[in-house]
């Protein structure tokens, strides 16, 4: 399945898009906050190691692709002028 370019979606499929990826960047930033506070606070307390952190720490370039796919749906709303 071949996905289409930003330009080539409609108005409400762009709409759609922009809900939905920012509802999943929202969440996994959320979680990885979460997950790297909780495994910080666990390190600290002796309860475990430093190799823990690496899951988060392997997510975070996930959530930097997705919060770089929001800024380019901004963009492309921005110049259609739906934002």
């Amino acid at each position: 399945m071949e996905t289409k370019k930003l330009t080539e979606l409609s108005n409400e499929e762009l709409l759609k898009k922009s809900k939905t990826t920012k509802l999943v960047t929202g969440m996994l930033i959320g979680f990885l906050v979460g997950l790297t506070g909780l495994n910080l606070f666990n390190i600290i307390n002796g309860d475990q190691h430093w190799g823990v952190l690496a899951v988060p720490l392997g997510l975070m370039p996930i959530a930097l692709i997705n919060y770089n796919s929001v800024q380019e749906i901004k963009k492309e709303l921005k110049s259609r002028g739906l934002q």
